[in-house]
């Protein structure tokens, strides 16, 4: 899935909590061989190869793919799953850590095919999905929440537990004896290599932390910064004023969409959105000025009593 995965059990048999672990780590493995973009032989790539056709898909995969194209709804199509094409238009065309130093030098490709997840169709008695022709799914960090939430479920049948899934925390209950599971939202990255500083602690319990940000997944193409955050409504890399957004929700699914959302969507939008929905959100802008939603001032009052 492009990044790191850590998981924490808290169980009183050693060994038990090891067997339980190796399990959480091949439900990843099984994830990613199904939902990865990156491997022509997942059942996603295999999905987007077949436009035009109703394609019979497995549990994992159509689970998915509503879900996306839900939060593709609630969020007014600011996250969109249908953006590969400008994906690697933008120069994304593998693992970050396989862009060779950062640097892309290819012409730009024209994209026509944009925010078309209205024109993804489903077919649920046959669990089937059809794609537009030149549309194909980026499910992204979707199926990295998902999936978190999937193992956080079957951990959370054992003990307390944590997944961190490349900075996005999904938390089961609260360790015995706290009030939650200790977590941060820190700083913007400046460097890759740096190591940035927390800003604000909080207690995450039963819910998810997720970040979207441009601050770390940059490259030059052709002369001129790129990231991986495509706005849907231009099909280039979003135009921000936001370098990160940080949103706390009850499933990993919608904090992954609305942090997405959000900062394609620039600060008086988002917090207007996030606002409105009642989402506990840091916004943090390219001046380093973070604003918060209303409904996070209860998690930060409660991490620093």
């Amino acid at each position: 899935m492009g990044c790191q995965m850590a998981l924490w059990l808290e169980l009183d048999s050693a060994a038990r909590a090891e067997s339980l672990l190796r399990e959480a780590e091949a439900m990843f493995a099984r994830a990613e061989r199904c939902l990865s973009r990156f491997d022509a032989g997942s059942e996603l790539s295999q999905l987007n190869a077949q436009p035009g056709v109703w394609t019979p898909v497995s549990n994992m995969l159509w689970e998915v793919v509503v879900q996306a194209l839900f939060m593709a709804r609630e969020t007014g199509g600011l996250f969109d799953p249908t953006l590969l094409s400008a994906l690697e238009a933008a120069g994304y065309d593998r693992s970050f850590e396989q862009l060779p130093d950062a640097q892309w030098h290819a012409a730009p490709t024209a994209v026509s095919h944009l925010g078309q997840w209205q024109g993804v169709r489903l077919n649920a008695e046959g669990q089937a999905v059809w794609l537009p022709p030149g549309v194909r799914l980026d499910l992204g960090g979707i199926a990295k929440g998902y999936t978190a939430q999937q193992v956080v479920d079957f951990l959370s049948d054992w003990g307390p537990c944590l997944v961190d899934a490349g900075g996005d925390l999904t938390a089961g209950v609260a360790p015995d004896g706290w009030p939650g599971w200790p977590v941060a939202v820190s700083a913007p990255f400046r460097r890759a290599e740096e190591e940035r500083p927390e800003l604000f602690p909080l207690w995450l319990v039963e819910g998810t932390m997720a970040t979207s940000g441009v601050d770390f997944r940059r490259w030059q193409q052709n002369g001129h910064a790129a990231h991986h955050v495509i706005d849907p409504r231009t099909g280039c890399p979003a135009a921000t004023n936001l370098l990160t957004v940080t949103v706390l929700a009850r499933t990993a699914v919608r904090a992954e969409a609305w942090a997405t959302a959000g900062l394609v969507a620039g600060t008086a939008v988002a917090e207007q959105r996030l606002t409105a929905l009642g989402l506990a959100a840091a916004l943090i802008d390219d001046s380093g000025s973070i604003s918060f939603t209303p409904a996070l001032a209860p998690f930060v009052a409660l991490a620093v009593s």
